[in-house]
């Protein structure tokens, strides 16, 4: 049962949370710690009246000015909240699956929930409960930064609402700008889809001499309308970046541009109708003692790749990449893959393995509309292999949020490719 929640629009209602309660402190995401800059704030963004008898509903929060970093959420009135599941809906079509129990009596609130060093606009927070008795009140409220205050929905590019008085952002060439981002390494492999729905193309190390490299894509992938780059450890100074399309065509993105350490680029469009051969790169770090500079590349795919009557299903049998994960060696992994935008209509999918065994123990399809599909195996996958094709029995049901795994890497593979773990693949098959 769903209940769209009363939203905190008015000016009144959306106010900063006391000056105790924004007070710096750490958090974890992906295995690593960070600390809140000076300037964040915990702001209010909705608050409404929940029948605790129900067991999931949603909160619209698109009306909530500008954009978030993560939220908590909070027992504003009434007896014990025992939420089972938060989901963040992003406007671009993300999602975020907290999968935990959280208690909370009255006043009592919740730990940072996705906190991310990027804000990001949101749309809904739907949340699965145990179903108890009388009602309650539940509070959202949002983690912003002074970038995200001054975010606009109504701008496209997502960019800031920079008035006058405003400096713009770093500009390399060709009007490419730079933000910044956590001075951690992304934790994808070459081909793998980012939680956000990008794909990772590449990472190198670049030293204080001129590189030169050449990443490969291939058309397997798909096809893809923007990219961009993330700098860490070192500045770097990029001579040339070319694209090199499949048809032998290319485009010239950046000449002598100078990016700065722990930021990315915004996105830069490419010519989403075709597929890329490579990333040609002619670039330096900045002599220092900080060492040599880390560049990750990312691309996004074109609209439509991954829908059923998009141009993914021309291409492999109809086969597109979902999306892939890393698969460790002790105990199951039980990997979250999220499935970036996508209309739904996969009929089957398919398990895919690289560069090492796995046991695969288990595969489950959530749907958007919060409905699951599991598939218990118990089987081992060599690596070049192959486990599926899995019928879905609902697959007309509509889009796939994400698709849960249960896997690990095998120690005693002789045909491994080194010692490193692996890499396991999802793909779909639309109608």
């Amino acid at each position: 049962m769903t209940v769209v929640g009363a939203v905190a629009g008015a000016a009144g209602l959306m106010s900063t949370v006391t000056a105790a309660e924004a007070q710096s402190w750490r958090y974890r995401h992906h295995r690593h710690r960070y600390h809140y800059r000076h300037g964040d704030q915990l702001i209010l963004i909705a608050e409404t009246d929940v029948d605790l008898s129900l067991d999931r509903y949603t909160i619209d929060v698109r009306q909530a000015k500008g954009a978030y970093k993560g939220i908590r959420i909070k027992n504003a009135m009434g007896k014990l909240f025992d939420v089972q599941k938060v989901q963040i809906v992003y406007s671009d079509g993300t999602v975020w699956n907290e999968d935990r129990q959280i208690d909370m009596y009255w006043g009592e609130r919740s730990r940072p929930i996705n906190p991310t060093y990027d804000s990001k606009f949101i749309d809904q927070i739907i949340i699965q409960q145990e179903p108890g008795r009388g009602r309650g009140r539940l509070q959202i409220i949002g983690i912003q930064d002074r970038e995200g205050r001054e975010m606009d929905r109504s701008d496209r590019s997502g960019r800031p609402d920079r008035g006058p008085d405003r400096g713009p952002d770093r500009d390399m060439s060709n009007g490419i700008t730079t933000r910044p981002t956590a001075p951690v390494a992304s934790q994808a492999s070459p081909g793998q889809r980012t939680e956000g729905g990008d794909v990772l193309f590449g990472a190198q190390y670049v030293g204080f001499l001129t590189d030169r490299d050449v990443i490969r894509i291939g058309s397997e992938i798909g096809k893809f309308a923007k990219i961009r780059l993330r700098v860490l450890d070192n500045d770097i100074h990029i001579t040339e970046m070319k694209i090199v399309y499949a048809n032998g065509e290319s485009d010239t993105l950046a000449i002598n541009a100078d990016i700065p350490k722990n930021s990315r680029t915004n996105w830069i469009d490419l010519r989403g109708d075709r597929f890329i051969k490579e990333i040609q790169l002619v670039y330096r770090s900045r002599p220092s003692f900080n060492g040599q500079a880390r560049i990750e590349i990312f691309g996004r795919y074109a609209p439509g790749w991954l829908g059923p009557n998009g141009e993914g299903r021309k291409y492999n049998q109809g086969w597109v990449l979902l999306g892939a994960q890393t698969a460790g060696f002790i105990g199951f992994d039980k990997d979250i893959i999220p499935v970036g935008s996508n209309e739904g209509g996969f009929r089957r999918i398919r398990v895919t393995v690289r560069d090492r065994a796995i046991t695969l123990n288990e595969v489950k399809v959530v749907y958007q509309d919060g409905q699951e599909e599991t598939v218990p195996i118990r089987t081992r996958v060599d690596a070049g292999g192959t486990f599926g094709p899995i019928d879905l029995r609902g697959g007309r049901r509509g889009a796939i949020d994400h698709i849960e795994a249960k896997y690990r890497s095998r120690f005693f593979d002789s045909s491994a490719k080194g010692k490193g773990s692996a890499i396991v693949e999802i793909w779909g098959q639309h109608y």
